[in-house]
């Protein structure tokens, strides 16, 4: 093996990859509640660790409360589907705003209200950019996996390979100028290919939808990085090994679910 990619630990991260993908796999083909449940598990497994890189004031109470309404948010979407999620998360919104106002009437300072704010923010980018997935068709799920994923594989390659010129080295020191451009070839050429096998649109439609997946993917893996940064932490857990925690391997897919899940809207695709 390749020094390079013997230090940047690919073999660990191969054994971990083809588990979670077969994993994936499994329940994506299984579908209907195995694969909505799977997504509640994630999304309060990712935002439990977004709740856990920074310690806050209020505690496990604070925390404990973050993951029930993110979790609780991302089951009612499976389960009922037909109200619009923005009145869930205006309950989330209120619940919160009431636990800003006790915490306030005892400590008389703004660590309440910034503790609700960073609560709430968890709320938006876990389960509610990841909730939208479990309503898509089978082939929109397989886009916004599919796509970070493949755009990820081939920015690491590439970075390690050829990378020379930081892209954001204040965010990711290690993210290469010419890894994010093998990243974004590799994210227009899938979804390029998925759309001409299976999708309705034309494909000036499919390559532009997969310029901006590609965008989107890679601002989603600098955003967790920020993340992180701030909290001084390498990985956001040491759940999978080679790959760190289950936010960092969905950080990509959150940014690319919203992001469909609004292109959508305006353009039938599939």
């Amino acid at each position: 093996m390749n020094e390079k990619f013997r230090a940047a630990g690919l073999q660990t991260r191969l054994i971990t990859g083809l588990l979670l993908a077969a994993a994936l796999i499994a329940v994506w083909c299984a579908g209907g509640w195995y694969l909505s449940g799977f997504v509640v598990l994630v999304s309060a497994v990712g935002l439990g660790e977004y709740l856990s890189l920074f310690q806050t004031r209020g505690g496990w109470l604070s925390r404990g409360l973050g993951l029930f309404l993110g979790t609780a948010y991302a089951a009612i979407c499976a389960l009922a589907p037909q109200y619009p999620p923005h009145l869930f998360l205006a309950a989330c919104g209120l619940v919160l705003g009431v636990y800003a106002l006790a915490a306030w009437s005892r400590e008389k300072t703004l660590d309440p209200l910034g503790r609700a704010a960073f609560l709430l923010g968890g709320i938006v980018y876990v389960p509610v950019l990841l909730a939208p997935a479990m309503h898509f068709s089978r082939w929109e799920q397989l886009l916004i996996v599919l796509v970070p994923a493949l755009s990820d594989i081939a920015a690491y390659f590439a970075g390690v390979s050829f990378g020379k010129h930081h892209i954001w080295a204040s965010v990711s020191p290690r993210k290469s100028v010419e890894g994010a451009a093998a990243g974004l070839a590799a994210a227009v050429a899938a979804t390029c290919v998925l759309g001409t096998l299976t999708g309705k649109a034309p494909l000036a439609g499919f390559a532009l939808l997969g310029l901006v997946l590609g965008i989107m993917a890679q601002l989603g893996d600098f955003f967790e990085s920020a993340l992180k940064r701030a909290a001084g932490v390498k990985d956001s857990s040491h759940l999978l090994p080679g790959h760190g925690g289950i936010l960092d391997r969905i950080d990509s897919v959150l940014f690319c679910s919203g992001t469909y899940a609004v292109a959508a809207g305006f353009c039938v695709f599939f």
